[in-house]
C-alpha cells in the first residue's frame, strides 16, 4: 500500500509538472524560439510472457508520441516529438522471448546491459526486484543471437554487484573485467556501462572512464553532465496505467533529481538539528 501511494503521489506531481512543461512550450513558441526536446531514457528489467499485450502497447504508444532512438544518437538536437531510447538491465532472457520481438516487429532500437559473469544462471540479485520467479540470464549464445543492427549490448558489471559497497578493488574489477568478457564473447567494442542499483560515487565514475566506456547510465531521469558521460534513466514496466507510461515518455518525471537532493537536504537539516537538541 506505501509503494502505491507513493506511485499515484509521484503521478499527481508529473502531471503537474508536465502541464507546467507545456505552458513554456506555448511561451517560446510564441516568442519564435524552438526549445530542445531532452531525450527520455526508458530502464525496463523484465516482460514475462503474460506481460508481452501491455509491453507492445506500451511501444505503440511510444511510437505516436515520441521518437525512439538509436544509442548513437543519445545527445543530438531534437526540435520535433521527444527523443525516446529504451534499455533493459540485467539481460534476461525474458528480454529475448518476449519484448524484443515487439520492438523488432516496430524497428525500435534498443540496448540491453548484461552482468557478465552470470551469463546462463538464476542470479541471486534477482530477489532485489521481488519477481515471480528466478528469472535467467542469457547465455553467450543467446547474446549472440540478438540483431546488431536493433540490439547494443552494454556492461552491467560482472555479477551485477552494489558497487560502493564493495571493496576498491573488487569494484574495479567489476567494472573492467566486465567490459573484457563481453568483448571477448560478441568480438565488438563495448562502450556503455550501467551501474547495478543505479548507485555509483566519483571514484567509480573515474573507473568507467578509465575502463574506455563511453558512457553510463544510473537511474535518476536526467543527465546530470553537459559532456553527455552520465546519464539518467527512469524506471518502466509493463505495468504502468497508459497515463502514468506517457507521462514518462514525454519527461514529466524529470523532477524525480531535485526531490532527490531536496530529500538528502532535509535529512542533513534533521541530523544536524536532533545533535542541537540532545547536544
Amino acid at each position: 500500500m506505501p509503494q502505491r501511494i507513493d506511485r499515484i503521489i509521484k503521478l499527481l506531481i508529473s502531471a503537474v509538472f508536465f502541464i507546467a512543461d507545456c505552458f513554456l512550450d506555448s511561451f517560446f513558441k510564441a516568442l519564435g524560439i524552438k526549445r530542445q526536446k531532452s531525450c527520455t531514457i526508458l530502464v525496463y528489467h523484465s516482460v514475462f510472457s503474460d506481460e508481452r499485450l501491455s509491453f507492445a502497447q506500451q511501444m505503440d504508444t511510444l511510437l505516436k508520441i515520441g521518437t525512439p532512438i538509436d544509442v548513437s544518437r543519445l545527445g543530438k538536437e531534437y526540435t520535433q516529438n521527444r527523443p525516446v531510447l529504451v534499455t533493459f538491465d540485467d539481460g534476461f532472457r525474458s528480454f529475448r522471448e518476449n519484448a524484443l520481438p515487439e520492438m523488432v516487429k516496430r524497428k525500435i532500437p534498443v540496448v540491453v546491459f548484461v552482468p557478465s559473469r552470470c551469463l546462463g544462471e538464476r542470479p541471486g540479485f534477482t530477489a532485489h526486484y521481488k519477481t515471480r520467479v528466478m528469472e535467467m540470464v542469457m547465455t553467450s549464445e543467446e547474446l549472440l543471437s540478438l540483431p546488431p543492427e536493433l540490439v547494443t549490448i552494454g556492461s552491467h558489471a560482472r555479477t551485477h554487484a552494489h558497487l560502493p559497497l564493495i571493496d576498491q578493488d573488487t569494484a574495479e574489477q567489476e567494472i573492467f573485467e566486465s567490459r573484457n568478457d563481453l568483448e571477448v564473447i560478441l568480438n565488438r567494442a563495448i562502450t556503455l556501462f550501467a551501474f547495478p542499483y543505479g548507485e555509483y560515487n566519483d571514484q567509480i565514475l573515474e573507473w568507467s572512464k578509465q575502463a574506455g566506456y563511453q558512457q553510463v547510465f544510473s537511474l535518476l531521469p536526467h543527465r546530470t553532465e553537459k559532456n553527455y558521460f552520465l546519464w539518467g534513466r527512469i524506471d518502466t514496466s509493463p505495468h504502468d496505467l497508459l497515463v502514468e507510461f506517457k507521462l514518462k515518455v514525454k519527461g514529466a518525471y524529470g523532477w524525480l533529481p531535485w526531490a532527490v537532493v531536496l530529500k538528502r537536504k532535509l535529512k542533513k537539516f534533521s541530523r544536524k538539528s536532533e545533535k542541537r537538541i540532545y547536544s
